[in-house]
């Protein structure tokens, strides 16, 4: 079922106690999903696949900002003397058990004991491949780092220091340093009976150095044009480009590579950089499948629509 599309400013709304999209889009449901698991055609996948040998993080960074893309959604942001972890999953299976889940063919890049000390983990939503429990609980043991999130996802965080955001709610990080989370055309569950309770988005953090927006999830949507309009032009976007075949059933949560193309020329970012692909097979595009499709959005593309596709694990300075 469809609901009436909100101001795009708006606080999440929900319906019967789950929250729904900005857009007033419903998500695809059960009997889509029973479609797309009987008739689906996964392209293959390696079993493993290795990293470089990367550069141990450094400390800290005073100026500029720096980006290195660990695994799937998972990132290291260091600026402003932050060192902050989008999405951090270090288990080798993304499931509700240790054993029980889709296991990764890449390894993080960076081990998590070379991690500098963490201070901020911002979590986008509650699924499986971004909310690691235990991952969060290892970061809870080592550094005590504050855990953003949307409204009501601190129920499954095993972390005592949670700030729970609204859409375009702000949170101070530090002087001159703030979190916004924003709205994201998404769902969440953990379970057959959780749909939809604790909200999901993306942040925007604001930082001496420029604005750096991590999409999590999310389909393509007006929400894009609210954020651009109210943070302006981004230093840096995380956006997400894998997991998005079949259309049919991916395109309303998960954007394709020439979707997030024309993202990043709608926000004006001067650098974007990739993220969601070639770590958890979670749909039907192959291993290399959206770095191609990727290429071919980009081809003819002026140079300010910049790209950057380091290795996992290579640190980007911006």
């Amino acid at each position: 079922m469809n609901h009436p599309p909100a101001d795009p400013f708006a606080p999440a709304r929900r319906v019967d106690g789950r929250f729904v999209n900005a857009s007033g889009h419903a998500q695809h449901g059960g009997t889509r999903a029973l479609k797309w698991f009987i008739t689906r055609r996964p392209a293959p996948w390696p079993r493993y696949v290795g990293n470089i040998e990367s550069p141990k993080p450094i400390a800290r960074v005073g100026d500029g900002i720096r980006v290195t893309l660990i695994g799937h959604a998972t990132v290291l942001l260091q600026v402003a003397g932050l060192n902050i972890l989008t999405d951090p999953v270090w288990s080798e299976r993304v499931g509700p058990l240790s054993w029980l889940g889709v296991k990764r063919v890449r390894p993080p890049a960076i081990a998590f004991d070379d991690l500098p000390k963490i201070d901020i983990a911002l979590l986008s939503h509650s699924h499986y491949d971004h909310l690691d429990r235990t991952t969060l609980a290892a970061l809870q043991r080592r550094d005590r780092p504050r855990v953003v999130t949307g409204l009501k996802v601190g129920r499954v965080v095993p972390h005592d220091n949670v700030v729970e955001l609204d859409w375009w709610q702000r949170h101070p990080l530090r002087d001159g340093v703030s979190v916004t989370y924003v709205p994201a055309e998404h769902f969440s569950a953990r379970g057959p009976f959780d749909r939809n309770v604790t909200l999901w988005g993306g942040f925007v953090l604001e930082t001496p150095a420029g604005a750096i927006y991590f999409a999590g999830d999310t389909g393509a949507g007006a929400h894009i044009a609210a954020i651009a309009e109210r943070f302006g032009p981004m230093a840096l976007s995380l956006l997400p480009i894998g997991a998005y075949l079949p259309a049919w059933f991916m395109a309303p949560v998960h954007m394709n590579p020439r979707e997030a193309v024309a993202v990043a020329e709608m926000l004006r970012s001067r650098v974007t950089m990739p993220i969601h692909y070639g770590t958890i097979p979670l749909a039907d595009d192959a291993f290399d499948e959206p770095l191609h499709a990727l290429g071919d959005a980009l081809s003819g593309k002026s140079k300010a629509v910049e790209f950057r596709v380091p290795e996992f694990g290579e640190p980007v300075a911006i």
